[in-house]
């Protein structure tokens, strides 16, 4: 309540058609499939969508600081891609995409990361400097490096908090 919302409407056939054949469609959140960004953007890419539709906080488990990210999509086909792509570019293991339902008739889809693929995460798209960032967000991510926290070492692959033994 009491935010200002913007809305931009483009009511120029020709205009319109041009969009189209660059992806700008109508109600875009429901029918984006895989991403078409260039490599040397794909940060700033994320970077954006992260601000949108992702996530960052941090918490406590047996009083030790945990730190978790992730994003949320409805399109399964954008959110596999996504997937995909920023594993590889952090050269970590592909996430599981779990499922769910909004308000009964809407399917959301969700990848998440924890502690040391969040701070891959974190350099990847704040490596370059950038100028443009939700600060929220970010200051998140700056609180965590300050946590003082039992340091873990994980024993295997394993991708659940099971498996996790204390560093002595």
């Amino acid at each position: 309540m009491g935010k200002i919302a913007y809305q931009f409407q483009v009511r120029n056939n020709t205009l319109c058609d041009d969009l189209a054949k660059l992806g700008i469609l109508p109600r875009k959140t429901y029918n984006i499939g895989a991403i078409s960004v260039p490599e040397k953007y794909f940060a700033d890419f994320v970077r954006g969508f992260f601000d949108g539709d992702g996530t960052v906080y941090t918490y406590r488990v047996n009083n030790t600081w945990q730190i978790k990210s992730g994003f949320v999509c409805v399109s399964l086909d954008f959110i596999a891609d996504l997937n995909n792509r920023i594993c590889e570019a952090l050269k970590i293991p592909i996430k599981n995409i779990h499922q769910s339902q909004v308000g009964g008739e809407m399917t959301k889809y969700s990848i998440n990361f924890y502690i040391n693929d969040t701070e891959k995460f974190q350099k990847f798209i704040y490596g370059n400097n950038p100028s443009i960032y939700m600060s929220r967000k970010r200051a998140v991510f700056e609180r965590w490096t300050l946590l003082e926290r039992r340091h873990y070492i994980k024993k295997d692959s394993y991708p659940s908090k099971i498996g996790w033994h204390l560093n002595v």
